[in-house]
């Protein structure tokens, strides 16, 4: 991801004013003295040469990255500068926090000096480091019989703070002693060696820095986007960071002529395009600011590659329980990514899902927005099911709206999840077959239903009915429809499950399942059912 960011004066969140001066002196100001590289004959007072020095060791292994996993640079600034030393007795860095570390480092090379250049760690050729330091005693207070560390940190120019590394192994000690000395070397293949920040990988051989989770930093953004004619296109942007503030602009990212009124969130949405354009945002924390890449948004020309559809499993939601919604998709290529995303009517709050495989899902409880994300889809059809929780005292048409977007060459693809939006009714809350209604199925009830199970065009059984508002459960047999053709009704019996106008056996089973329903530990028969909002026909049996 390319962008850029406008550095407002230096804020270290790891350091106070007195410890960021150290640090900026004392280990982003170390490339020269500690590659022995002193430049112009300066003469370095002895302690400088207890710098750690960070070299090439036997040229076999990785390299090292930044927490966005770009490499480090092997030319020009900045890259990463690494120091030697310990902590004050008894501190943990590992369970401590980060902005206490710095009141507590003892540096091995002591007080920093006007001799030292500022300069950046340059690993070469070098695939894994090997870090070395002399045998000159500590300058500062001695932790005898503590354990060595060795930190790295840089400041990019692309973004808004510091990265860092810290590692240590259990047989860097410092020997204990009047004047501790400096271990001979430290490997980061040796085994045992642990990074308290940052990551090691390759055995050890490659390392990789990482960031403050406070820090102000853009994560990702959604990349080029085309949508169908007459269809509002949707940009995202993630960052981390505090008090955030975003404003969109219309243009090239840096171009600041053209704001987006009123677009000052996360997300934008841009109505139906008449002609091809680009966005791009900019994130302030108050103090830093940070410029996203442009993204172009154009119309889709072609037929949609993916197509998606959404319906609920059972009749309708049941307010103060649940109702569950199942997603269709059907691709027509290989698709490097596909996202979903799902508003959800105020108050409704995420229960599960049946998105194994899912690089991203939304969290138990998540309410408003839901989103999922795959990776490598092949092509063909699949699908997802969700249940959410309904608020008590939810009436009326609910309605649930889906954004589908996926990838091909490196394009994103947008497009609405029909029907846009899907209005959810309340559920039945009582059975079909249960006609006096008092949530328990008789035998005569059952009977009923087996009537409509029952129900023949010709000799050949059909189970088709119709809607008759003067029957005892509102429907009458329809031995004048064949079986072949589905029918289209005013409304559908509860055993119906899959709505054409018959009753098969799977849905006769299903009500005789019901009617089965026994209280708890007895024999005794009851019928007792509860209206449920993720069941194929709104309906769970229910203990008396």
């Amino acid at each position: 991801m390319n962008h850029s960011a406008t550095l407002a004066p230096a804020r270290d969140p790891l350091f106070g004013k007195k410890h960021r001066s150290r640090l900026l002196r004392g280990v982003w100001a170390r490339g020269i003295v500690a590659c022995g590289l002193l430049a112009g004959g300066l003469a370095a007072p002895a302690w400088s040469q207890q710098s750690v020095i960070a070299t090439s060791s036997g040229g076999s292994g990785g390299a090292g990255s930044f927490s966005t996993g770009v490499a480090w640079p092997v030319s020009g600034q900045p890259a990463m500068a690494f120091e030697l030393g310990v902590f004050t007795a008894g501190f943990d860095p590992a369970t401590q926090p980060k902005a206490a570390w710095g009141a507590a480092w003892i540096s091995a090379r002591g007080t920093p000096s006007a001799a030292d250049v500022a300069t950046w760690f340059l690993d070469g050729t070098a695939t894994y480091f090997s870090i070395t330091g002399s045998s000159a005693p500590l300058a500062a207070v001695s932790n005898a019989g503590g354990q060595y560390y060795v930190w790295g940190s840089t400041s990019r120019t692309l973004e808004t703070t510091s990265e860092w590394v810290l590692l240590t192994n259990p047989a860097w000690k410092v020997v204990p002693g009047t004047t501790p000395q400096l271990p001979v070397s430290f490997d980061t293949k040796d085994s045992g060696t642990v990074a308290i920040v940052g990551a090691l990988s390759n055995g050890g051989r490659d390392l990789q820095s990482a960031k403050p989770v406070a820090a102000l930093d853009l994560l990702a953004m959604t990349g080029d986007v085309r949508v169908p004619a007459g269809q509002a296109a949707t940009l995202k942007v993630s960052a981390v960071g505090a008090g955030l503030t975003y404003q969109w602009y219309q243009g090239l990212s840096g171009d600041v002529s053209s704001p987006v009124a009123g677009a000052r969130t996360a997300t934008l949405v841009i109505g139906a395009l008449s002609s091809p354009t680009s966005y791009w945002v900019k994130i302030s924390d108050g103090t830093l600011t940070v410029n996203s890449r442009a993204s172009s948004v154009a119309l889709a020309t072609g037929p949609a590659a993916v197509t998606a559809t959404q319906r609920t499993v059972s009749p309708g939601y049941v307010a103060g329980d649940r109702v569950a919604i199942t997603v269709s998709f059907t691709s027509s290529a290989l698709l490097s990514r596909l996202d979903l995303a799902v508003l959800l009517p105020t108050g409704w709050v995420s229960l599960s899902d049946t998105s194994l495989g899912a690089t991203r899902r939304p969290a138990a409880g998540a309410q408003a927005l839901l989103d999922w994300s795959w990776s490598n889809v092949p092509a063909g059809p699949s699908a997802l099911t969700y249940t959410v929780t309904v608020p008590a005292g939810t009436t009326g048409v609910q309605p649930l709206a889906g954004l589908v977007a996926y990838v091909i060459g490196g394009i994103e693809y947008q497009g609405l999840v029909s029907p846009d939006p899907l209005n959810v009714s309340a559920g039945p809350g009582y059975h079909s077959a249960d006609t006096n209604q008092d949530r328990q199925l008789s035998l005569l009830e059952l009977t009923r239903v087996i009537e409509l199970y029952a129900t023949r065009y010709g000799t050949v059984r059909s189970g088709g009915y119709s809607v008759q508002a003067a029957s005892e459960d509102g429907f009458a047999p329809a031995p004048d429809r064949p079986k072949s053709t589905l029918a289209t009704l005013a409304a559908w019996h509860s055993a119906d499950t899959n709505r054409d106008g018959q009753l098969n056996l799977d849905e006769l089973l299903r009500v005789i399942e019901l009617y089965n329903q026994r209280v708890t530990a007895t024999t005794v028969r009851t019928g007792a059912y509860l209206p449920r909002g993720d069941t194929e026909d709104g309906f769970m049996p229910a203990s008396l």
